[in-house]
């Protein structure tokens, strides 16, 4: 088994690809094999990853109550104060409207959450938040559709993560997972050879995720594509897990 990365971040190379219900599901089926997880929404703008998650009615904090924070804080502090189930923190935008989260705030509030245990980050494409998390050298999982123009962001934000003023003190660790209708051995070949990261898994639509958001209940809660997906990540991050439980 190897050490399990710090800071796992699941990127959308493209909008409405599910990125944030992977990152869910990832947090929920890490959680499930080792210790807690916190999983830390990045998309500051959003109407909450706890929405997605189906726990906007649990109480604690949300980023508009970390606003003010300033420097280090000790990890259970911040960690504690966070909605939980199953073992599965979250971080999420949701809160107060209209409260800025100043990036000083973010860098603390996420090295605090780093420093008490594994983190997942749902981080959008566009985030100026990038930079903070690619210093913590994460295993990054990058979501791509297989159109021209889904390929075409994916390219732009590979180059983001691997260089430039963007980049960390050492290159993230790239997998993709491709999303959409099956595609062929040969164009998925082509696919990642010109994008250079490791090719994780494919991810098929399935009805049955819509199905479990709508009814508020957290990913990979049932025996779908995304919680295949989630746990072929967690076994890269982590190695094989003969048997990981079922998430209620």
């Amino acid at each position: 088994m190897t050490t399990t990365p710090s800071v796992l971040a699941v990127v959308g190379a493209s909008g409405g690809l599910g990125a944030s219900t992977l990152a869910l599901a990832v947090g929920r089926r890490l959680a499930g094999a080792g210790p807690p997880v916190t999983v830390v929404d990045l998309d500051l703008t959003g109407g909450g990853l706890d929405v997605t998650a189906g726990v906007e009615h649990l109480a604690g904090r949300r980023w508009s109550a970390l606003a003010s924070v300033h420097g280090a804080l000790p990890p259970d502090l911040v960690l504690g104060s966070l909605p939980t189930e199953a073992g599965c923190r979250l971080l999420s935008a949701g809160g107060e409207p209209g409260v800025e989260v100043p990036p000083s705030a973010v860098a603390d509030v996420l090295d605090s959450a780093v420093a008490g245990g594994p983190v997942v980050v749902d981080l959008p494409a566009s985030s100026p938040h990038l930079p903070l998390v690619l210093r913590h050298a994460p295993l990054v999982v990058v979501l791509t559709g297989l159109r021209t123009r889904s390929l075409a962001d994916a390219d732009a934000l590979v180059d983001r993560l691997g260089g430039g003023p963007h980049a960390g003190p050492s290159p993230p660790d790239l997998r993709l997972v491709t999303r959409g209708p099956r595609p062929s051995a040969g164009v998925l070949d082509d696919v990642v050879a010109h994008l250079g990261a490791t090719h994780l898994q494919h991810l098929p639509d399935d009805p049955r995720v819509a199905r479990d958001a709508e009814r508020g209940a957290w990913p990979a809660g049932s025996g779908d594509a995304v919680r295949r997906c989630a746990d072929r990540v967690v076994e890269v991050a982590v190695g094989p897990a003969p048997a990981l439980g079922r998430a209620s």
